[in-house]
């Protein structure tokens, strides 16, 4: 087995006991009061644990998938596809823990780092980059195919919209039905960044399209 290969396989593996680990003390704690992690099923509503619970999972199923197929050249290219749509998913999230959130929401630092928050903002989404970006690097994804990594995006933007619009009162909406305090200037000024978040995930498709191209 090539050594590239059994290091994906041991990453893989890493990040799926990294999530259950996470995901079992968020259910188990509830009194836990994790900064944007939440405890219990209200912590389901954040972009951050539900990108890192399906990249989790799948980081598993992949690891023993490679198990069986026992090398890179036997493994069919939808399952480096679905690799990557969920990779995008992971480092987004890192990237707007560290770009937006910590920056903008007061408070939010050292804790959004401390506890369950260090698995999901961190550790699991440097994991996925490594394991994609060094050890994955023969997934045959197609141009059209980049575009796929927008997926968990618009969805969930999609989720977050209606979630929130859905709750608007004297043209504000709740705080708790914001938690990524997008709207909390009102829905006009959420779209500039709508917009910068739509180039991000756009440079993490084609930044991760890239790293598989090498």
């Amino acid at each position: 087995m090539q050594v590239g290969f059994l290091l994906s396989m041991i990453l893989n593996f890493l990040a799926f006991a990294l999530t259950v680990t996470g995901m079992i003390v968020m259910m188990k704690d509830a009194e836990n009061d994790e900064f944007l992690a939440g405890n219990g099923l209200n912590a389901l509503k954040y972009f951050t644990i539900q990108s890192n619970l399906l990249y989790g999972t799948y980081a598993g199923v992949f690891a023993v998938a490679e198990l069986i197929y026992g090398s890179p050249e036997a493994m069919p290219d939808v399952w480096y596809l679905i690799k990557y749509v969920l990779t995008v998913g992971v480092v987004l999230t890192f990237l707007t823990v560290v770009c937006y959130l910590a920056p903008v929401v007061e408070g939010s630092y050292p804790p959004l780092f401390k506890g369950v928050n260090f698995f999901f903002h961190l550790l699991v989404p440097l994991l996925s980059m490594i394991s994609f970006g060094f050890f994955e690097r023969n997934a045959s994804i197609t141009l059209p195919q980049v575009f796929f990594g927008l997926i968990p995006f618009g969805l969930y933007a999609i989720f977050y919209s209606v979630n929130a619009l859905s709750h608007v009162k004297d043209g504000q909406v709740a705080p708790e039905y914001d938690w990524y305090r997008f709207l909390a200037k009102g829905a006009d000024k959420a779209v500039i960044p709508m917009i910068v978040m739509l180039v991000a995930v756009l440079a993490v498709c084609f930044g991760l399209w890239l790293i598989s191209l090498i």
